[in-house]
C-alpha cells in the first residue's frame, strides 16, 4: 500500500543480522552521501525498538552494532548514514528541528530524486512541546495506563515528513525541515491536479500528516513508490 511507505516502520521489537557483502557500507556526512563516498562495512546488527518506545521516541527506531568496539563508536558518533542493499539508515544523533534533538539511534530514510533524504517521525519542536504538556495533563486526568494508551494510539497516527537537505554546521548539527504547507506549495504549485489533491484537505493538522503527503510526493516524482 502506497500510503504506508515509511509508516510501516512501526513494527514490534526485532533483531536482524546482516551478512558481509559489498552492499553494506557507511558514509560520514551528507556531502559524502551526495558524492557517493562510502566506506565498506563488513557486518552489522540492527535492532528496532518496541512499538511503545517508538511512539514516544519517534522515528529513531534502530540501534546498530558491528561487534567491534572501535567501529561501533564510529557508527554511533561519526557515521551519517549506513546503506544495506536499497535500505538506507540515517543517524539521528545530530539531527535538529527547531533546535530540538531527535535523540540517538538510526531511522530508515527514503532518498528523494532531488538529493534530499526523507524520513517519517513524530512531531517535535515548539508546537510538539506544547502538545506534550497537554497530553501529560490528559494522562494524569484519565489515569496512567488508560490515558497513556489512548495518547499512544493517537501518536501512532500522528506521523510527519522531514527532509535532510544540507550538511552539518560548525557544531556538527544538521538542521532539517518539516514538510509543511510552504514546502508543499513549492512542490505542487505548477501541477493543478496535485495542487488540488493537497489542498483538498482543509484541516491543517491532517494535511501535514505523512499519510496525506507521501502519495503526493510519489505522484510529483520526488520519491519512488515502494514495490
Amino acid at each position: 500500500m502506497k500510503k504506508i511507505i515509511l509508516l510501516s516502520l512501526l513494527a514490534f521489537c526485532t533483531l536482524s543480522f546482516i551478512t558481509a557483502n559489498a552492499q553494506s557500507r557507511y558514509c560520514k556526512s551528507y556531502e559524502d552521501y551526495l558524492d557517493g563516498r562510502w566506506e565498506s562495512l563488513d557486518i552489522f546488527y540492527y535492532k528496532s525498538h518496541s512499538k511503545k518506545r517508538q511512539v514516544w521516541l519517534g522515528g529513531n527506531d534502530y540501534t546498530i552494532h558491528t561487534g567491534d568496539k572501535a567501529m561501533d563508536k564510529v557508527i554511533k558518533k561519526e557515521a551519517f548514514a549506513i546503506m544495506k542493499d536499497d535500505t538506507l539508515f540515517v543517524n539521528c544523533r545530530n539531527l535538529r528541528f527547531e533546535k530540538t534533538r531527535f535523540g540517538n539511534g538510526y531511522t530508515i530514510a527514503t532518498p528523494m530524486h532531488d538529493g534530499g533524504l526523507l524520513f517519517v517521525n513524530r512531531k517535535i519542536g515548539r508546537e510538539a512541546q506544547k502538545e506534550a504538556a497537554v497530553s501529560g495533563f490528559f494522562v494524569g486526568a484519565i489515569g496512567g495506563a488508560i490515558g497513556g494508551a489512548m495518547v499512544a494510539a493517537n501518536l501512532v497516527k500522528q506521523q510527519y515528513c522531514y527532509i535532510v537537505s544540507n550538511g552539518a554546521n560548525a557544531k556538527g548539527r544538521i538542521a532539517i525541515r518539516l514538510i509543511d504547507d510552504k514546502v508543499m506549495h513549492e512542490i505542487v504549485k505548477d501541477n493543478e491536479e496535485l495542487h488540488f489533491e493537497y489542498w483538498s484537505e482543509k484541516s491543517e493538522s491532517k494535511r501535514l500528516l505523512a499519510s496525506h503527503i507521501l502519495p503526493i510526493l510519489e505522484k510529483a516524482g520526488l520519491i519512488s513508490p515502494k514495490q
